[in-house]
């Protein structure tokens, strides 16, 4: 899996051309999930919990004011581990201080059995705090993030398991540094 996640990385970067911008994302990320094990029963939620936030990426600009690319994350979300593909990572740049962006892409969890789901969010950023260091600020949304039920753990409260699958809904806020080389 590492292998073919950093050559669709390095593939990706090269078709990006020459003027691609490589950049790496470190900070942390305060999340929740809420756990849909039935239609039947209502939803649980998980306490809201801090963890770590890495990414690596690229981008290349569009226009003047803004930037399209990709984004390899990994996060910490309720204690285990959270991968996830910006497929589509929009950056517009208001001016040299300030940008916004929005994302969509996909999902898996790291949970009993892997869970698999669709990834979106938007974000703030305070460009060049320092050279070559922004300051990011992300909300993100994990989506129908979904596993087979094959644990005994997976039945509802009433016994009475009416689907096959576990849905997950993560919430998530960032903030983190990212370093763009040059």
């Amino acid at each position: 899996m590492k292998n073919v996640i950093c050559g669709s990385l390095l593939l990706a970067t090269c078709s990006l051309g020459a003027h691609a911008e490589v950049f790496v994302d470190i900070g942390v990320n305060e999340n929740k999930v809420d756990v849909n094990l039935t239609d039947g029963d209502p939803a649980s939620y998980t306490n809201a919990k801090l963890g770590y936030h890495a990414g690596l990426g690229a981008r290349r600009k569009a226009s003047d004011n803004s930037d399209i690319g990709f984004r390899i994350e990994v996060d910490s979300i309720d204690g285990k581990n959270m991968l996830a593909v910006r497929a589509f990572d929009y950056r517009y740049k208001f001016n040299s201080d300030w940008a916004v962006s929005a994302f969509l892409g996909g999902a898996r969890y790291n949970l009993a059995t892997p869970a698999f789901g669709y990834y979106t969010g938007v974000g703030v950023a305070k460009l060049n705090i320092m050279p070559g260091w922004d300051l990011n600020f992300d909300l993100r949304y994990g989506n129908k993030v979904a596993r087979d039920k094959l644990e005994p753990s997976d039945t509802s409260s009433t016994g009475y398991s009416d689907r096959p699958d576990v849905f997950y809904s993560i919430y998530s806020a960032s903030l983190y540094l990212s370093y763009k080389f040059q």
